[in-house]
C-alpha cells in the first residue's frame, strides 16, 4: 500500500477487533486503519548488575513508530521496549517499576475504555491476551476511531508465571507499570515487554526507565529516542 494511504475498515472487521481489545458500543462504527510512516530504534540500555550479585538487567529492542498527521495536526506514535533479566538472578519477590515519558503536550491515546498502554493491570500476567492491533480514539478520514498495529509485541507479556502487574496512578505525559515478581529466581531469562500509543502535535520522542527493587537494594536502567521530524500528513 502506498505511503500515507489508509484503508477504511468495515463494520464487521472492527467488531472483531473490538472484541479482542474490550467490547464497546462505540466500536459499532467504522475505523481508519493507519500505517506507520516513520520509525526509529532506541538504543539498548547499558547492562546493570542485579542487586545481590549474579545476573544483569537491560532494556532492549525499543523503538518509536509514528503514523501520519491528521487534519488537526495530530499523529499517533507507538513506543515499545522490554526489560530483560538474566535467568537465575536474585529477584524473587522483587518489585519493578517502568515508565515511558513523552514530551510536554503529548497524551496517551485512549481505547474505547482504557488508555492505550500494554500490558494492563492484572494478576497472572502471563495469561493476559496480547493484541495484534490497537483501536483508539483518533479522527482520520472522517472516522472517529483508528487502528494501529501492535505486531511487535511478543506472544506473552511475561516469560514467568505468577507475575502480577498494577498501573500506578496516572501522571500526565508519563505512563507507568509496576510488576510484582514471585518468590525465587527466574528459571529462564525474564522478559517483560511494555508499550504505549501516544497522541501528539510534536516530534515523537520518549524516555524509558525501569527500576528494580529487591531486599538487597535497587538498580535502574534507562534509554530513549526521538524521530528527527514529524510525519507527512495522512492522505485524507
Amino acid at each position: 500500500m502506498p505511503r500515507g494511504v489508509l484503508a477504511v475498515v468495515a463494520i464487521g472487521l472492527i467488531a472483531c477487533i473490538a472484541a479482542a481489545l474490550l467490547t464497546t458500543d462505540k466500536s459499532s462504527g467504522s475505523a481508519a486503519q493507519l500505517e506507520y510512516l516513520e520509525e526509529t530504534p532506541m538504543p539498548d540500555s547499558k547492562p546493570v548488575a542485579v542487586p545481590g550479585g549474579g545476573g544483569q538487567m537491560q532494556l532492549s529492542d525499543g523503538h518509536i513508530r509514528a503514523t501520519g498527521l491528521n487534519v488537526s495536526g495530530y499523529e499517533l506514535y507507538w513506543v515499545y521496549s522490554q526489560l530483560n533479566i538474566d535467568a537465575g538472578s536474585p529477584v524473587g519477590s522483587a518489585r519493578i517499576r517502568c515508565s515511558i515519558q513523552a514530551p510536554g503536550g503529548t497524551e496517551v491515546a485512549q481505547t474505547p475504555k482504557l488508555r492505550a498502554s500494554y500490558p494492563r493491570s492484572s494478576e497472572g500476567l502471563a495469561n493476559q491476551e496480547v493484541p495484534e492491533v490497537v483501536l483508539v480514539d483518533f479522527s482520520s478520514h472522517g472516522d472517529e476511531l483508528a487502528t494501529v498495529e501492535a505486531t511487535d509485541l511478543p506472544r506473552r507479556f511475561a516469560t514467568e508465571s505468577d507475575i502480577n502487574l498494577e498501573w500506578p496512578e496516572y501522571v500526565v505525559g508519563k505512563e507507568r507499570w509496576e510488576w510484582f515478581l514471585p518468590p525465587g529466581p527466574p528459571k529462564k531469562a525474564l522478559v517483560l515487554p511494555f508499550a504505549t500509543v501516544w497522541k501528539t502535535t510534536k516530534v515523537p520522542s520518549a524516555k524509558v526507565a525501569c527500576a528494580l527493587t529487591t531486599s538487597a537494594g535497587s538498580a535502574t536502567v534507562r534509554t530513549g529516542g526521538a524521530l528527527t521530524k514529524q510525519s507527512e500528513p495522512i492522505a485524507e
